[in-house]
């Protein structure tokens, strides 16, 4: 099971069980009924969204940001585990693997290009996308490793490389494809923007080791 492709129930589920830490009963209660409304999206927009949402309401939760991103997806791991181990015990006699974190690098990586994708008009979108998505198919750094880029533009999340130096890269080239797109003064700002909107939800330092 993928962290990234999560029902809203399972995604609302454990965002509830950890606010249940800091909110009444009632309040969590609330906010649970206004974010299963929410068509299905990736587990951290949702969370992101979550996240807004709560905070809207309740700002004293402000202070508390990153403890309730990281027990957003600690909840959600070991969700997905006891899922993963249930299906193992029901008679299935496929092997099923365990889902392995993604890391913050990676989940970074992630926010930057969708938070840039969102700055984007649509036609610009599909140029960038298939303009990088030809550019890393072709680079030497990353022989051996399938990124299918064009994914970004349904929405979904591609697997990418855990590795800084190769995370770096992607982003070199994203703004090299950006520039070609709309020029060096507006690439400049998009990626700014992305950049910041990705220090709302990970570490400055692990954003800024992407650029």
């Amino acid at each position: 099971m993928n962290t990234d492709t999560q029902s809203v129930d399972q995604t609302v589920s454990a965002m509830a069980e950890v606010l249940a830490k800091y909110l009444h009963p009632e309040e969590v209660r609330l906010l649970k009924t206004q974010w299963l409304q929410y068509s299905a999206v990736s587990s951290v927009r949702m969370m992101q969204q979550c996240i807004l949402d709560a905070t809207r309401r309740y700002p004293e939760l402000q202070d508390h940001k990153s403890e309730i991103r990281k027990g957003f997806w600690a909840t959600l791991q070991v969700d997905s585990q006891q899922t993963v181990e249930s299906d193992s015990h029901n008679g299935h006699n496929e092997t099923i693997n365990a889902p392995v974190p993604i890391s913050e690098p990676v989940l970074a990586f992630y926010t930057v290009i969708e938070a840039l994708r969102s700055q984007l008009t649509a036609a610009d979108s599909r140029s960038f996308f298939h303009s990088m998505h030809q550019t890393v198919s072709q680079e030497r750094t990353f022989k051996g490793h399938h990124i299918n880029i064009n994914q970004f533009l349904e929405g979904n999340r591609p697997p990418v490389p855990d590795n800084e130096y190769l995370l770096n890269n992607l982003m070199q080239l994203a703004y090299v494809c950006l520039c070609d797109i709309t020029g060096p003064v507006e690439a400049d700002e998009i990626l700014f923007q992305a950049a910041q909107t990705a220090k709302q939800s990970y570490p400055k330092a692990v954003v800024e080791k992407l650029f």
